[in-house]
């Protein structure tokens, strides 16, 4: 598998070089030609390196002459593929120091600490493996805390670091990081296999805008599992896209090992697979289409029609199609009221749906196994000759019919081998069956659980709605933070839909229906705005481009101009070297005038998208009042809470953790990692603790329990412990949701939502409290905007916070 993709190209020209209509030849740009960078244009066609690489070989026996010609050549590509890698590494170099700088710095948000713990508790766990494959009691699968791959893969990172001396034992908040930063570095990367796909230029300014974007350095830094999602969604993407063009098996396995991976990273793999399939189900309706000649069929050819019936199937099809996913949507919504109103019931029959799998999985293990002994045997047994003229034979038939430059997808499908079938089976089989049976020590409940309590829990957060975000979240999210990837995202959508290649319509899909289905998603939170961002930027990679080669080219003949005039007015004289002075023609002029100030434009706005970045993940990390990006994070007090545990720990205990510790249950999450290294820590404080625990030296309550008088319950006026109150989390100003629906007699209100505004229009004009009356003022939002950008000065309100209490009995030497 060539994971450059230098290779003599196949039959099957690039995906992204097929022409979308099968009948109607795309412009020049759309066949490739555009997509080769045009700074290194002569050093740069490291496509054609394999071929090189032949003919180098067939030419041993030539020449002198030949060899050295060849060798020089060889020489030239070789240099740059050179400059090509080191503008890749320094992007790829930019990202990590971005990724890892001080990794650890931030206090653990609520589900960072959920992840990290369990991912603790699991390393602990196998390192009895015997014990969890006995009784089953172990660490399993709960989609409450999503895919299991996280929890394998952290488990993994401690591990590691224990083994090479990390501090704290190999685990901490750095370590916790680790695995998030990685993969969010490696999605950065992988736009570099697609280059000859995107084009070389248009897939460097994609990696470029990865490696910057706020939201996915931001959750490159945050221990939650979409980053992983969002890295593997590109590989299944790579993978699929290598795979049309080149038929090899590699490439699927990649393809494969991103599915795999995706589904047991997020349960939202199943919106992926309803995007990609929905997508790839129509390119096949199209390349169907494009073998049935339309407008020659018709008398006097008139223009007005297709020359396919391509288009008109492809309209049927997002017609009748769109028609289902409205029923499915409604049916989905409606299941999901079912399952809130019955729960029991539903419990019982996803219990019952589980064990009817597990008792039919083996089967089907056999009987595939027999259909692969079956061809196995028929090749071992037949011989080369038979199999291949069964090849031909299968080619007699549907396989025939189809045109492998006009129908790439279709070909692909109709000759795929059984092997590559088999093995991509088998890859996915074997990725679901280790992580979801966590080793093999939960073998039946993690096949049910894998196929089905998903999408079960999936269903049932649809009425939690959780987070309670309007439609137009993301709609306003994004645009906040990623001011050069929407413009130019948007001028990628354009370019895509005028000049469209099957890539190119698949990256506005992509980014389009993730916006749609995220937004119709019950659950909106900022970390889900990073699959909407990701396609986004390879959009604005795309738009970039063309201004971007067009000054590269300008450059790039600039320079040899410049080196013509100097050779021929050393041979000739300054005065005939003044020929080769008007190397760029006066007709591009504009054209080259037009591409430096979109440039220029494009510099512009990544000026307040680095600055987003940098004040969203270095300034205000912890200090959500100032940044919607980030959603309820703990505050930098929880830091300053453990330092006066650990400082009382030394006075009482010599520093070596037994200091006893009540936590009451509204503090339990991230207090519980943190307080990891105390054994002796009362958790549910006070019913779940022993009667000793009343003079417990230390204890640490959340927002609940303070609002039923803990401070005057231990700390009044006769209490035995010193009280101080902290700020467990804090929370971005929610203004901009919806405002209270006021019942009419032409407006019905339902049951009152959970959260409140004044609306986005009113938020971003006036903040919380608009004046009566009052409308959207577009230039008082662009002031907030602005100084919101720049210093940083609340849209809204930025006093929300969720409080907690540190009590220390009364008499120890330290005080809360």
């Amino acid at each position: 598998m060539d994971l450059n993709g230098e290779h003599a190209r196949s039959p099957a020209e690039e995906f992204a070089e097929a022409p979308s209509s099968g009948s109607q030849q795309l412009p020049a740009e759309v066949q490739g030609q555009e997509d080769t960078p045009v700074s290194t244009q002569e050093a740069m066609q490291s496509a054609e390196a394999g071929q090189d690489d032949q003919s180098l070989s067939q030419a041993r026996g030539d020449t002198g002459r030949e060899e050295t010609s060849l060798k020089a050549r060889m020489r030239t590509i070789s240099r740059g593929q050179v400059l090509e890698w080191v503008a890749y590494g320094v992007v790829l170099v930019v990202a990590a120091v971005l990724r890892f700088w001080d990794l650890g710095a931030r206090p653990l948000h609520h589900d960072e600490s959920l992840h990290a713990y369990f991912s603790l508790q699991l390393m602990n766990q196998l390192a009895n493996w015997e014990h969890c494959f006995a009784f089953g009691d172990c660490y399993h699968y709960d989609p409450l805390l999503h895919g299991p791959f996280q929890f394998h893969a952290m488990a993994l990172v401690y591990k590691l670091a224990q083994l090479v001396g990390v501090p704290d034992q190999g685990v901490n908040t750095t370590t916790v990081r680790l695995l998030a930063a990685t993969l969010g570095t490696v999605l950065v990367g992988l736009p570099y296999l697609l280059r000859r796909s995107l084009g070389r230029v248009a897939a460097w300014l994609a990696t470029v805008l990865l490696a910057v974007s706020p939201s996915l350095v931001y959750y490159s830094r945050f221990a939650r599992e979409d980053i992983y999602m969002a890295c593997f969604t590109l590989l299944l993407v790579v993978g699929l896209v290598r795979y049309v063009q080149e038929r090899k098996l590699g490439w699927l396995l990649v393809g494969v090992l991103g599915l795999g991976l995706s589904y047991a990273t997020k349960e939202a793999t199943f919106l992926t697979l309803a995007v990609v399939g929905s997508y790839g189900l129509g390119v096949v309706v199209w390349e169907i289409g494009s073998r049935w000649e339309l407008r020659e069929r018709v008398k006097g050819e008139p223009r007005w029609l297709p020359k396919s019936w391509a288009p008109l199937l492809l309209l049927a099809y997002v017609l009748i199609g769109g028609g289902m996913a409205l029923l499915l949507f409604r049916w989905l919504h409606n299941l999901s009221l079912y399952i809130t109103a019955h729960q029991q019931t539903s419990d019982a029959f996803v219990a019952a749906l589980k064990d009817r799998t597990v008792q039919v999985i083996p089967w089907l293990g056999i009987a595939l196994g027999l259909v692969v002994l079956v061809i196995l045997l028929r090749e071992m047994f037949m011989g080369e000759t038979t199999t291949e003229a069964a090849e031909q034979e299968q080619r007699r038939g549907l396989a025939r019919w189809v045109d492998e430059k006009r129908q790439p997808v279709l070909a692909t499908l109709v000759r795929m081998p059984w092997t590559h079938w088999f093995f991509a089976l088998l890859l996915f089989w074997v990725i679901f069956l280790v992580l979801f049976t966590v080793l093999f020590t939960n073998i039946r409940g993690g096949i049910g659980d894998g196929i089905w309590a998903g999408i079960y829990y999936w269903l049932e957060q649809q009425q939690v709605a959780r987070g309670g975000q309007p439609w137009y979240y993301y709609l306003l999210l994004i645009p906040l933070y990623e001011q050069v990837g929407v413009v130019f995202g948007v001028v990628g959508i354009v370019r895509c839909l005028v000049r469209p290649t099957r890539l190119r319509l698949w990256l506005v899909y992509w980014c389009v229906g993730n916006l749609v289905l995220y937004s119709w998603a019950a659950e909106k939170m900022p970390w889900l705005a990073i699959h909407i961002t990701l396609p986004l930027m390879l959009l604005a990679g795309l738009g970039l481009e063309p201004a971007v080669q067009v000054v590269l080219r300008w450059g790039q003949e600039g320079w040899r101009s410049w080196r013509e005039r100097r050779k021929e007015r050393e041979a000739v004289g300054a005065e005939e070297g003044e020929r080769g002075r008007e190397k760029w023609p006066e007709r591009g002029r504009g054209k080259l005038v037009g591409a430096v100030g979109t440039v220029l434009v494009g510099v512009l706005l990544l000026v307040p998208t680095v600055h987003n970045m940098y004040e969203v993940t270095y300034v205000h990390a912890a200090d959500a009042p100032h940044e919607m990006l980030i959603y309820v994070q703990t505050t930098t007090d929880v830091n300053t809470v453990m330092a006066k545990i650990d400082e009382l720990d030394r006075r009482l205990y010599g520093g070596r953790h037994q200091l006893p510790i009540g936590l009451t249950d509204d503090a339990t999450w991230p207090l519980i990692w943190y307080l990891r290294d105390y054994p002796n820590v009362c958790l549910e404080y006070p019913n779940g603790c022993p009667a000793t625990a009343k003079n417990i030296p230390v204890i640490i309550a959340g927002g609940d329990s303070i609002a039923n008088g803990f401070q005057q319950q231990y700390a009044g006026p006769n209490g035995d412990y010193l009280y101080h109150q902290y700020q467990m989390r804090s929370w971005w100003d929610q203004g901009y949701m919806p405002p209270p629906c006021i019942p009419s007699a032409k407006q019905q209100c339902g049951p009152p939502a959970p959260y409140v505004g004044v609306g986005p229009l009113l938020w971003l004009s006036y903040g919380d409290n608009p004046p009566p009356g009052a409308h959207f003022n577009p230039v008082l939002a662009a002031e907030r905007i602005w100084a919101w950008w720049w210093q940083r000065q609340p849209i809204g309100e930025n006093a929300g916070y969720y409080p907690m209490a540190l009590l220390i009995r009364k008499g120890l030497g330290v005080t809360p």
